[in-house]
C-alpha cells in the first residue's frame, strides 16, 4: 500500500489553490504603446512556474493544556476517501484538516497527539458508530512548512516537535457519508474549547 500519494495529491490540491488565486489583475491599467516596460527594482523578471505555498489560518488558534501546551490553527478542511492508511469503511469518509501546529510558549519540544482534538458538528452524536466517533482518528508526520511545500514524496516527518519550529499535518476524522458538517468545529477533547472549522470542500 503506497502511503505517499495521499500527501501528494493534497500539495497538487494546496498549490493549485495558492496558484488560482496568482492570475493577473482584470482592473490594472494598461501601458500605453511606447511605454518602458522595465520592471520595478527587486522584480524577478525569470519565466517560471510559481512555487507552492500554504493557506492562510483561518481564524483564531485553539490553545490546549494537557500533557504539553501548544496551540493549532485549521489551514484547510476536506472530505475524501484517498485516506494514506486504511481506507475509509463503507458508509464513511473522512474529514480531513490541516493544521498548523506549535509549541505555546514555543522554546520548549513537545508532542501534540491527535486524540486530544475532535471535530464536532450538528449529526455527530446521531452518527455515531463502531467507525464513527468523537476525537481524530490518525494523521499524517508532523512536517515543516519547506518540506510542506517542497519535499516531494520521500520527505520524512516527525512525532515530537521542536523547539521554536512551527509544524503542519494533515489529520482526520472518519464521519457519516451523510452527515451535516455545517458549522463543524475543531475542539479539546473534554472542553468547552472550540475554532471554527471553516469552509469544507469535496477532496
Amino acid at each position: 500500500m503506497r502511503r505517499h500519494g495521499f500527501g501528494i495529491r493534497l500539495l497538487t490540491l494546496l498549490s493549485a489553490v495558492a496558484l488560482a488565486g496568482c492570475g493577473s489583475d482584470g482592473g490594472a491599467a494598461t501601458a500605453p504603446a511606447g511605454a518602458s516596460q522595465t520592471p520595478a527594482p527587486g522584480k524577478n523578471t525569470a519565466d517560471g512556474p510559481e512555487l507552492p505555498t500554504l493557506p492562510a489560518p483561518r481564524g483564531p488558534a485553539l490553545k490546549l493544556s494537557n500533557r504539553y501546551t501548544y496551540k493549532v490553527q485549521v489551514l484547510d478542511a476536506m472530505t475524501t476517501v484517498s485516506l494514506p492508511y486504511d481506507p475509509p469503511p463503507a458508509g464513511t469518509t473522512a474529514l480531513a484538516l490541516l493544521l498548523r501546529v506549535e509549541a505555546d510558549p514555543p522554546d520548549r519540544r513537545i508532542q501534540a497527539p491527535v486524540q486530544y482534538l475532535g471535530i464536532d458538528y450538528p449529526s455527530r452524536r446521531d452518527d455515531l458508530s463502531q467507525y464513527v466517533g468523537t476525537t481524530l482518528d490518525k494523521r499524517r508526520p508532523y512536517l515543516t512548512e519547506d518540506q510542506m511545500r517542497f519535499g516531494g514524496d520521500g520527505v520524512q516527518g516527525v512525532d515530537v516537535l521542536e523547539a521554536n519550529t512551527v509544524y503542519y499535518t494533515w489529520a482526520w476524522q472518519l464521519v457519516s457519508e451523510n452527515a451535516d458538517l455545517t458549522g463543524a468545529t475543531l475542539c479539546e477533547v473534554r472542553a468547552d474549547n472550540c475554532i471554527p472549522v471553516g469552509a469544507i470542500r469535496a477532496g
